[in-house]
Order: C-alpha cells, then structure tokens, then sequence
C-alpha cells in the first residue's frame, strides 16, 4: 500500500525518543504536581496535629492550675507562630465523644482548616479539608497528660 517509500519510514527510528518524550511529559508533570500537592497536604497536617496536641496540654495544664481551659488553649493557638487556623477551633473540657466522653479532667481540641494546594488549585479553587484533633487530661496528682491524637 505505501510501497517502498512507506517500508522506509517505518524502519528510521530518528527522532522518537523526542516523540516518546513528548508524549509522557504530561503524565511526568502530573506526577510531580500530585507528589508536591501531597508533600504539601501532609506537612500542613502534621503542623496541624502539633498545634492541637500543644493546645490540648495547656488546656490540660490550666485544668491542673483551675484557670479557664478555653482562653488557655485560645491563647496558646494565637503564639504558636504556625499559620492560622481557617476554622473556629472546636475546643471541649470532658469531650462530647471518644473514649473519655463526659469525664471533666480531659480537654479535647479539634481543628479544621482548608489546605490550598498548589497543583490542584490550577483546576479547582476548592481546598482540601484537613481535620486533626487531640485529647489531654489530668492523671495522678494532676498531671497534664496527652492522652490521644488522630
């Protein structure tokens, strides 16, 4: 059908590793956006549960000393130097749920923020919901304890 001149041209293999380049760099710069998107998501996350788990022990603590839990961890949130917060902090003394619901020598901090994540912000201007909470309480002789983080 293409005769010699088509035999020719399937055989010169010229140029395809240009062409073999081409095609995946997509697929190549996808993967290094959703690599950096997820570095990104999980080190917001993780300076998140720090916060809550630092909030939760001086809530703790203010348990131990009888000073006001909420104003404690409030103010503790405000000098922690990290990014603010998007969402009000839900901060709770003898959480509402969990294993130590109800008891009134524990504080339970959760926050909620929305990360904007740089690759995929190019194709939504929604953020990705990130949620952490932590748990501290009082033990023998009033000593501020984290208990649990998630």
């Amino acid at each position: 059908m293409f005769g010699q001149h088509g035999l020719s041209l399937a055989k010169d293999r010229a140029g395809s590793l240009s062409t073999v380049t081409a095609l995946l760099m997509p697929a190549l710069m996808a993967a290094a956006g959703i690599t950096s998107d997820t570095l990104q998501w999980s080190l917001q996350q993780r300076i998140m549960q720090r916060q809550a788990e630092i909030a939760a022990l001086a809530g703790a603590e203010a348990l131990s000393q009888n000073r006001a839990v909420a104003e404690t961890v409030q103010a503790q949130l405000a000098s922690g130097g990290q990014p603010a917060i998007a969402i009000t902090p839900i901060i709770e003394q003898g959480p509402s749920s969990g294993p130590f619901a109800g008891d009134p020598l524990v504080v339970r901090v959760q926050l909620s923020s929305i990360a904007r994540l740089p690759f995929a912000s190019l194709f939504s201007s929604a953020g990705v919901p990130i949620s952490v909470e932590a748990t501290a309480g009082l033990v023998e002789e009033r000593t501020a304890m984290a208990i649990a983080g998630h």
